[in-house]
């Protein structure tokens, strides 16, 4: 029998800055993210925090795509 731990990670917390993401868990729980939500989350953020928040956003897709593909054979 295996035996494997598993932690549940926000997906929230992966893409904002810590700043962005206490607003995001000050609205939300964190584990019932509304993402009709996000422009409200977003709009107060700086340009920085929208450019990080932009690139981590960025780089999820890349590897979710890359796990699809994989799960599909295509890789």
């Amino acid at each position: 029998m295996s035996t494997f731990n598993y932690a549940a990670i926000d997906p929230m917390a992966l893409i904002l800055s810590d700043r962005a993401y206490l607003i995001w868990v000050e609205i939300h729980h964190p584990n019932e993210p509304a993402l009709s939500k996000v422009p409200e989350i977003v709009q107060p953020l700086t340009v920085e925090e929208k450019k990080f928040a932009r690139a981590r956003a960025t780089a999820m897709i890349a590897y979710g795509k890359a796990v699809e593909e994989s799960l599909q054979g295509r890789r």
